[in-house]
């Protein structure tokens, strides 16, 4: 039996490159796909963690969007959008970003 040379771990990793690639690209898809924000209706409105729920509040309110819960992960409100410019909106006033209003998003039990 022959022993494994460092060539050979090399060209089976060059050999593998793009299959992870479409494997790592279809999960991070996928994981979009799962927790886009819809246009309107409930959102998970994420912030710094730094982000005091005061100021988290207040971005939301001025964005024009409506407060319904705390999410789970303090830096994470969950906002009611009425028209579909909220989240770009919430995001000028100091978000990250906006997520479908479940998983770590939902509000807390």
């Amino acid at each position: 039996m022959a022993m494994a040379t460092p060539d050979d771990s090399e060209n089976f990793l060059l050999q593998m490159a793009p299959a992870l690639g479409v494997a790592v690209l279809t999960l991070l898809f996928g994981a979009w796909a799962l927790h886009a924000p819809p246009q309107t209706g409930e959102v998970g409105v994420v912030f710094a963690p730094w982000t005091d729920q005061g100021a988290a509040i207040a971005a939301i309110v001025a964005a024009g969007g409506r407060v319904v819960d705390a999410g789970r992960l303090p830096n994470v409100m969950i906002a009611y959008a009425a028209d579909d410019g909220f989240d770009e909106r919430v995001r000028e006033k100091g978000a990250w970003f906006t997520a479908a209003a479940n998983g770590l998003c939902a509000p807390a039990a």
